[in-house]
């Protein structure tokens, strides 16, 4: 029986982006199904391809300063590469879900949401990780 990781993904910072992705990348790695259900910023970031951009956030300053020099050195990949790597490597069992209502309220462009697999209100997503693990990010 194949394992089935739901995140609902709703944070833009770095962290928590990072977050999501090293959660996609480890379910893809182990043979499970992973489902992103996508969110405001993160959904923005993630179909104009900038989730690496995102601002990092940690309120520790000494935490903070040690993940950015992290990033800058190359020890954390490029988020937006590591996820379509994770998409690859998981092929049908890793997909995306935009949430409608974002979608409607950022009006984003339909050749910009072909990067998602569906399109979907709380309730489908909801109905869809039922008896999977779901994580919040």
């Amino acid at each position: 029986m194949t394992r089935r990781l739901c995140i609902y993904a709703k944070g833009d910072s770095y962290e928590h982006i990072h977050t999501m992705v090293g959660l996609v990348s480890t379910a893809a790695s182990m043979g499970w199904e992973a489902h992103v259900y996508m969110t405001y910023g993160v959904l923005w970031r993630y179909v104009h391809e900038d989730m690496a951009e995102a601002e990092v956030t940690i309120l520790t300053p000494e935490v903070k300063a040690k993940y950015i020099k992290g990033i800058e050195a190359g020890r954390i990949p490029d988020l937006d590469e590591l996820f379509e790597e994770a998409r690859e490597l998981g092929g049908d069992k890793v997909r995306v879900y935009g949430c409608t209502t974002s979608v409607k309220l950022l009006r984003l462009d339909a050749d910009k949401l072909s990067k998602c697999d569906a399109l979907m209100g709380h309730a489908s997503f909801l109905k869809l990780a039922e008896g999977g693990e779901l994580v919040v990010t």
